[in-house]
């Protein structure tokens, strides 16, 4: 499952939505006085021969650990509320397969209008009696120690298939994150954006700090 979802999230690198710009509903943002927020997500993939990622549990653990000691830092700034932990495993994976639901939808509508909440989340904000949740997602990868050299020396001809993207030269590391705001009095998502892929370790708490306050840029404040 956790690699589906790597994949999903990964794929939307191929289009244009959500890369630049931030999408709305028709709710205001002074309308978001409180903010739950699902414990964050993260699939951080690893590569230690050639140009071959694999998913790596122990990296996406610590930039998951990293981004929610980040946001728990930021709640006055997100007006972020209190952190909705996951029930079980089988709630977590059902969450993890809408969000990717939900993302490649976005990304094929290029707008929120029409795109009503899916039914196991719906379920946890009407639990919690919260209109406004919050859930991030990171994806990115990182490299052994020498590997990005020497595969970039052998140029151009090999290319990387990375995060559902074609490049011609190698990178060295990357983050991407994933905002969704959903509101449940409305039944639709409130916001979304992802951020630009950045060239940087996916595991380092100020570009992963940068990346998230970044989202909410010209929504919940002027730029940071």
């Amino acid at each position: 499952m956790r690699k589906i979802l790597l994949i999903t999230f990964s794929s939307l690198l191929l289009t244009s939505c959500g890369a630049s710009k931030f999408l709305t509903s028709s709710t205001s943002s002074n309308e978001i006085r409180e903010l739950k927020y699902f414990e964050p997500l993260s699939y951080v993939q690893y590569i230690e021969k050639g140009n071959k990622p694999v998913l790596s549990d122990s990296l996406s653990n610590i930039t998951q650990t990293k981004l929610d000691s980040i946001l728990e830092n930021s709640k006055s700034t997100l007006r972020l509320t209190e952190k909705l932990l996951f029930d079980n495993d089988t709630i977590k994976a059902r969450i993890e397969n809408e969000l990717g639901y939900l993302s490649q939808l976005i990304a094929k509508r290029r707008k929120l209008d029409g795109i009503p909440i899916t039914p196991i989340i719906d379920s946890v904000l009407k639990s919690n009696n919260q209109r406004f949740v919050l859930a991030t997602v990171a994806t990115g990868f990182g490299r052994r120690k020498g590997n990005y050299g020497g595969q970039l020396a052998k140029g151009a001809a090999i290319g990387i298939l990375t995060l559902g993207m074609y490049v011609p030269t190698p990178i060295k590391s990357n983050l991407t994150l994933h905002a969704f705001i959903f509101d449940s009095e409305k039944n639709e998502i409130a916001f979304y954006k992802r951020s630009m892929p950045l060239e940087k370790e996916p595991t380092g708490p100020e570009i992963i700090k940068k990346q998230l306050i970044g989202l909410f840029n010209g929504y919940f404040y002027e730029k940071k």
